[in-house]
């Protein structure tokens, strides 16, 4: 099984090795430099004591730290055996430094430098010996056991600060991942949480905003499939009808004239359901663009629509009366269609006896009934759909449209011009 890589563990893992990298390098440059800064202190010490005193040939001068002398020969024994090869280099220390660890101080030490007072060479040595007591006992702790433990101090802090650290900027980032992989439809409507850091609330947003544009196409995928399912009824209902009625027509021998007229339906039933289909691929895809104007002749559309739509009276008693005129206006031919339509045929739909009146003047139709008796359900005959998107277009347009109840029945009328 292949293990993924993770992020977590990656910035840790280099934050860790960086932090700790850091931390020992500057705890050997502390060493280096309190090693450097006492032969400093050594350098300058001996230095001084070769400028201060005065030698000869074969007579050093010998203190309790330091031998001056003029001559190699003339140090002492143990700086000869010690310090292999004489100093060729003025004020340069040379030293042999015999045991002592990090922990411990060193057993013996011996130290040699070359200095020029005037024109005479003097060789300043010195001997530190634990046993002759000029090496004196430390007061304090071993200055590199102090710098150990500061070391380990230090990383011990800083692993346990990262860990908090990278505790706080993670759990930000689970509630993100929690809250991402919970996110449905309802959330969507909700303002996104806050994540504490505003580079995280900004991918909430995008998450948030990205799941919202997807599940706003899902939906107008929805409305055109329950729009479509909706408005090919009767053009689908005029189809299969014309359909056996020409079967008909073809086996008892019908005349070509009336079976012209019934493929002439079919025909049109073909392109009202092609014009519905672009309608409505318009209104959820396209919303703010206008459809082309044609010239439409309202009253002939009515009388139309009323003709496909008798499949609904069948088994009504149903009284329908229809004034119109024989004006022609610039309009949507489509979106005029679905919309007379959709009124027709509600008021069809949910009148079972009774009469159903439709007016047409210019651009403005109007549509009543009056029931003796009411359809059983609205929701079973799809009216909510049918009105929701008559609403749609009706409000796309801003046309003037009215709804009222009336004695036993609904009057609803509509004005096509802009």
């Amino acid at each position: 099984m292949k293990l993924r890589p993770s992020l977590r563990i990656f910035v840790l893992l280099v934050m860790l090795f960086t932090g700790i990298s850091t931390i020992l390098i500057l705890s050997a440059l502390s060493v280096h430099y309190y090693i450097s800064g006492m032969d400093k202190v050594m350098l300058a010490t001996m230095y001084a004591h070769g400028q201060e005193q005065v030698v000869t040939d074969g007579h050093p001068s010998k203190s309790q730290l330091f031998t001056v002398a003029s001559r190699w020969q003339d140090l002492p024994k143990d700086i000869q055996l010690h310090i292999k090869q004489e100093p060729s280099e003025f004020n340069v220390l040379h030293k042999n430094i015999i045991g002592g660890s990090p922990l411990k101080p060193p057993e013996k030490g011996f130290f040699v430098i070359k200095v020029l007072k005037g024109d005479q060479i003097r060789y300043v040595s010195s001997i530190l010996d634990k046993k002759m007591g000029n090496i004196p006992p430390p007061k304090d702790k071993p200055f590199f056991l102090v710098i150990l433990a500061t070391a380990i101090f230090s990383i011990v802090m800083f692993t346990l600060i990262l860990l908090l650290m990278m505790r706080k900027v993670t759990l930000p980032i689970e509630r993100l991942k929690n809250w991402a992989k919970e996110l449905d439809s309802k959330q969507l409507a909700d303002p996104a949480p806050d994540f504490h850091y505003s580079e995280l609330n900004t991918l909430a947003n995008i998450v948030k905003t990205s799941l919202g544009t997807v599940q706003e196409s899902l939906d107008r995928e929805q409305q055109f499939l329950g729009y479509a399912s909706h408005e090919l009824r009767t053009p689908i209902a005029v189809i299969r009808t014309n359909t056996e009625l020409l079967q008909k027509l073809i086996s008892k021998g019908g005349s070509a004239e009336k079976q012209a007229q019934v493929v002439n339906r079919i025909e049109r039933a073909g392109l009202t359901m092609t014009d519905l289909t672009e309608t409505l691929l318009w209104l959820t895809r396209r919303e703010g663009k206008s459809l082309p104007l044609k010239e439409v002749n309202l009253g002939q559309l009515i009388r139309q629509l009323v003709q496909d739509l008798r499949y609904l009276i069948h088994g009504k008693n149903i009284e329908i009366s229809i004034e119109t005129d024989d004006s022609a206006h610039q309009l949507p031919d489509t979106l005029c269609r679905i919309i007379i339509t959709n009124l027709i045929r509600n008021a069809l739909q949910h009148t079972v006896e009774g009469s159903v009146t439709i007016r047409q003047s210019a651009t403005s139709v109007s549509i009543a009934n009056q029931c003796k008796s009411y359809a059983n359900s609205f929701e079973e005959l799809g009216f909510g759909l049918g009105l929701e998107l008559t609403t749609r277009l009706i409000s796309q347009y801003d046309w003037d449209y009215q709804n009222i109840d009336t004695n036993r029945g609904r009057k609803v009328s509509i004005d096509f011009s802009r």
